[in-house]
């Protein structure tokens, strides 16, 4: 729909990138033409797919069978631009004056929306042919061009020019833009292929955000008629960022609510006369998570019962077995997979590896879930690609040094598990070393700990895992190996048609679920290697020496001073319970601040939609052509978009009730309804929220809670404005452990001064600075925690790993009980 750039990258990635090929498709990019009709190009199957704009909605009222996949802008970044000198400073001032626009831009429903509001029409306007050069601006062959924010008022800045910008959003008409689309025909006999098109698409968009230098030279070397700098490529790119992901951090998404309010719109500008079914417009047959399998395969698995698996009874956070369920990083993933083939995937209960390797051999077991190909394992089983590639490294004494290359380790007594793969390997490779076979991890690192064997070999991830949770102090991981451990499904071979369908299942998950599982499941922290031992011992000993004294001392003040102590200590109290009521209800009002900015911005919308409704039902009533059909037509667009606002009002003031009585609450609920309060806020800067949140019911204040949140979120918020790169990351983990509630909130903006993180819950104490923060939103969060919410909450600066780079950031913990 328009010329080469950076908007289109996710197609130039998924192409170049060979994510079409991968799923068998052939793409070819039909570059724009104005003399083309997109619409009519695909409806007359000169192509398969396009991209266009909301005003496909007024195409499907017309009677066009499309059918609308998914919208690359979430926010449409269609503007209306001028210099900034031009002394055009309203809608209003732009009849008669001369716009540049092509034939497909004055249709869009966006552009035509926010003029028509203001009682300007094309016909007021002055239309001619775009150019797509801003130097038409300067030279004043035009007043005005329809245009992007994420494009040309930075190619005007490149000339030293300012702009002046109209933008629809600003009028409350914030679409979406640039929206993949399809014939309902093509899409009912193509669907195999329409999800494999969308999905390699979508795989090229979010390649291309995460890889945004890589990309825009890319295009700048190979896709680049415009001849544009790589700066202005660079600067599209991150401004599209602030645009293209949803709530939840997705691209693509389209939902029924926000087309419903679309079409309302377009109904009350006049736009569109005929009823439209959405459920006919939205095509979701390919966001279904199953996958398409050929008719052998579904017959197979029709016969088949059930599939039965083998797994390592102890290797986490890999798997485990434990109370007779398969749990760990590969039983997220067969959840996934055995959603996609639809078929019953049962474990079959050992207690070693080696006895599930014995299953195997024996049928069994028709698949492992997570296996390393061998030449004796391929005896009995195939191998899928693997959906885990993990390095190898050693755990030794805390006090071993790094060791950076295996010969150091030659002559040494070394352990694995008995039955691993790599054992098979590391034995032919190093024939010089003793390894010894144990029978899981927790065996061999006993051995390491007691200084039976120097080191245990195992993957980075497991023995991180294990280190952390029973060796902190006593081990480490002194090395790293150049081998991958890469781990798939291996399934059984004497039905290798098993093989293909998990081969397909494995190929369907994507890159956002497979981080989400790891998110879950790992948090490898690097410390520093101190050895507190000996520090602790003196700190103890002190401690109770101290203690011991104040006792005594103590006991003489109080027997001296006791009435007077009691009398200052009451008011003290008093004037504390005052204080903190004060702090209380200063937090409440900063929350406000950033709640009423977001609520703000969810008015436009609707409030553009009553003004629109209510003054074309007063000039159709001048004109006395005012039907009765129109003017309840026009009632009922301004009775949903008052019960939208109603809705609004409601949210904010639960937020700020004064209901203390606890109630059952819902995790997954609470931490929404955050979100939902705070807005696109995330988005604006750009910061990937990402959340791992295990929906867990517990009694407690709802509201309480969701202030704690705000206050961390917005702090987090806060301090990532100020970092550079586009890696600004927030990551929310709530899960359970033992009868608690623990909520994890760290982020990627390198941490708080160790010299003040102590003091961060102080009242008054802030660490903005430049935010003109208040100080007292982490204090009064800590006083809820503990004195509301029967909690604890602290934060420490971490170190963690996420998408395979190392960050640094605070991490907020809050521990809550899940019952009274």
């Amino acid at each position: 729909m328009w010329l080469d750039q950076f908007e289109f990258a996710g197609f130039y990635v998924a192409k170049e990138k060979g994510f079409y090929k991968d799923v068998g498709l052939d793409v070819e990019l039909k570059k724009y033409d104005s003399s083309l009709n997109l619409l009519e190009e695909v409806l007359n199957k000169n192509a398969d797919f396009g991209t266009s704009s909301s005003s496909l909605i007024t195409d499907k009222s017309n009677g066009k069978d499309i059918v609308l996949l998914g919208s690359i802008f979430q926010s449409s970044p269609l503007i209306l631009l001028a210099l900034k000198n031009s002394n055009i400073n309203y809608i209003e001032d732009i009849k008669n004056k001369t716009l540049m626009i092509t034939k497909e831009q004055q249709k869009y429903a966006t552009f035509k929306s926010m003029v028509t509001s203001k009682g300007v029409t094309l016909n007021d306007i002055k239309i001619i042919d775009h150019s797509f050069d801003v130097s038409d601006l300067i030279n004043k062959k035009t007043d005005l061009m329809l245009a992007y924010t994420t494009n040309e008022p930075f190619l005007l800045k490149e000339k030293g020019y300012e702009s002046k910008i109209f933008n629809p959003k600003d009028y409350g008409f914030d679409f979406y833009e640039e929206i993949i689309f399809t014939s309902k025909e093509f899409a009912s006999k193509n669907p195999k292929l329409v999800k494999d098109f969308y999905s390699a698409t979508i795989k090229g968009w979010e390649y291309a955000f995460e890889n945004i230098e890589e990309v825009a030279k890319l295009i700048y070397e190979k896709y680049n008629p415009q001849n544009k700098t790589l700066a202005s490529l660079i600067f599209e790119a991150n401004e599209m960022k602030k645009l293209v992901y949803d709530k939840n951090g997705k691209i693509g998404t389209i939902t029924p609510e926000r087309i419903n309010l679309i079409i309302n719109t377009y109904r009350v500008m006049g736009l569109i006369e005929h009823n439209i079914n959405v459920d006919d417009l939205i095509y979701t047959q390919h966001l279904d998570n199953t996958i398409y399998l050929s008719n052998e395969e579904k017959n197979y698995l029709n016969k088949k019962e059930k599939i039965t698996m083998c797994v390592d009874p102890n290797w986490m956070p890999f798997e485990k077995i434990e109370n007779g369920k398969h749990i760990g990083i590969a039983a997220d993933y067969i959840k996934l997979l055995e959603e996609k083939i639809k078929k019953p995937i049962t474990l079959v209960p050992t207690k070693t590896w080696s006895e599930s390797l014995e299953f195997g051999q024996k049928r069994t077991c028709d698949i492992f879930s997570l296996v390393m190909t061998t030449p004796q394992r391929e005896k009995y089983l195939n191998f899928t690609k693997p959906y885990l590639e993990i390095p190898l490294v050693i755990a030794a004494n805390i006090n071993t040094p790094f060791i950076d290359n295996f010969q150091q380790v030659e002559d040494k007594k070394l352990g694995i598990v008995k039955g691993y793969s790599f054992g098979e390997i590391l034995k032919m490779k190093y024939p010089k070393t003793t390894f010894v076979e144990v029978e899981n991890i927790n065996d061999g690192l006993e051995l390491v700990r007691k200084g039976q064997i120097f080191g245990f070999i195992d993957t980075l991830v497991t023995v991180g895992y294990h280190i952390q949770n029973n060796y902190i102090g006593q081990l480490k991981i002194s090395g790293k190996f150049d081998e991958i451990w890469k781990l798939g499904i291996g399934a059984r071979n004497d039905e290798p048609i098993l093989t293909t369908i998990f081969e397909k299942a494995i190929n369907d998950i994507t890159a956002n679920q497979k981080q989400q599982i790891l998110n879950k499941w790992v948090s490898v922290n690097y410390q520093k290697e101190i050895d507190y031992a000996f520090i602790y011992k003196i700190l103890t000993a002190s401690i109770i020496l101290t203690f011991i004294i104040f006792i005594f001392y103590r006991q003489y003040l109080l027997k001296k001073l006791n009435a007077q102590l009691n009398e200052k200590i009451e008011l003290e109290i008093q004037k504390n319970e005052e204080k903190n009521k004060i702090l209380i209800q200063q937090s409440r009002m900063a929350s406000m601040g950033e709640m009423l900015e977001n609520i703000a911005h969810q008015w436009r919308q609707p409030l553009s939609t009553i003004s629109v409704a209510a003054s074309g039902m007063e000039i159709k009533k001048e004109f006395s052509t005012l039907s009765d059909e129109e003017f309840y037509e026009a009632i009922n667009h301004i009775k949903k978009s008052t019960l939208y606002l109603s809705n609004t009002i409601d949210d904010f003031r639960s937020f700020f009730s004064k209901n203390k009585t606890p109630a059952q609450l819902s995790t997954n609920h609470a931490i929404e309804k955050v979100i939902e309060l705070m807005g696109n806020t995330f988005m604006q800067h750009r910061i990937n929220l990402i959340k791992n949140v295990e929906d867990i019911k517990i009694l407690s204040l709802e509201n309480e809670l969701i202030q704690v949140l705000m206050n961390i979120l917005v702090n987090a918020k806060d301090a990532l404005k100020q970092t550079l790169g586009d890696e600004k990351y927030i990551i929310i983990d709530v899960y359970k452990k033992e009868n608690n509630l623990i909520i994890d909130i760290k982020d990627s903006a390198g941490g708080i001064d160790e010299e003040i993180i102590d003091k961060i819950f102080e009242p008054y104490f802030t660490t903005k600075h430049k935010f003109n923060g208040t100080g007292i939103g982490l204090y009064m969060s800590k006083l809820l925690v503990e004195k509301h919410l029967r909690g604890t909450i602290k934060a420490v600066n971490t170190e963690f790993t996420f998408m395979d780079k190392i960050h640094k950031g605070a991490l907020f913990e809050i521990v809550l009980p899940i019952s009274s």
